[in-house]
């Protein structure tokens, strides 16, 4: 599996990781090993034509600028594999560069994951992956996080693609967001 994303940085890795922490340590659980980097996903694939990816993220990351945005609460994307995530306000700029990666790289992609379109997308933090044994520790991390007030400034910087294989993960590219135009 593959997708276009932007991981965050140390400094709002670490706040994640903290809150993360201190939910699953107040439910006396063992906060669990999360797979992948934090990251900001704007669309997933099973595979994609590689050379023309690059080229076109290249390219589109050159006419953005840095995103701001926030970080703001929880959510959960219920099912089998229920995950946890953090909510990231959606705002303009942020909509643009989802439909703009979308309608480039869409012809791309093989088994393209449809709630990246545009009209589906939610931008978000995962923050925890569950199974059907897992119910009752994100419950307790649910319960734990509603009442905190969560407001993280977020700032994307670059467009990368990953490769997400079981639990490797690996970077094959990655362009800065100058906005040079």
């Amino acid at each position: 599996m593959y997708a276009i994303i932007s991981e965050l940085d140390h400094a709002t890795s670490h706040a994640i990781d903290k809150l993360r922490s201190e939910a699953f340590a107040s439910c006396h659980l063992e906060s669990p090993r999360m797979k992948w980097p934090y990251h900001i996903s704007w669309q997933g694939a099973q595979d994609y034509a590689l050379s023309e990816t690059e080229s076109r993220v290249r390219m589109i990351s050159r006419t953005f600028g840095p995103l701001d945005t926030w970080i703001n609460g929880i959510g959960l994307f219920p099912g089998a594999a229920p995950v946890l995530y953090l909510s990231v306000s959606r705002n303009p700029q942020l909509s643009a560069l989802n439909a703009t990666l979308w309608e480039a790289l869409q012809p791309l992609a093989t088994q393209v994951n449809p709630y990246f379109s545009p009209e589906e997308w939610i931008p978000h933090i995962s923050i925890f992956y569950g199974d059907d044994q897992s119910a009752s520790a994100l419950g307790c991390a649910i319960e734990k996080l509603l009442i905190k007030p969560i407001r993280l400034r977020l700032e994307i910087g670059h467009l990368s693609l990953g490769s997400f294989q079981g639990n490797e993960n690996k970077t094959l590219f990655r362009y800065p967001l100058p906005g040079n135009g």
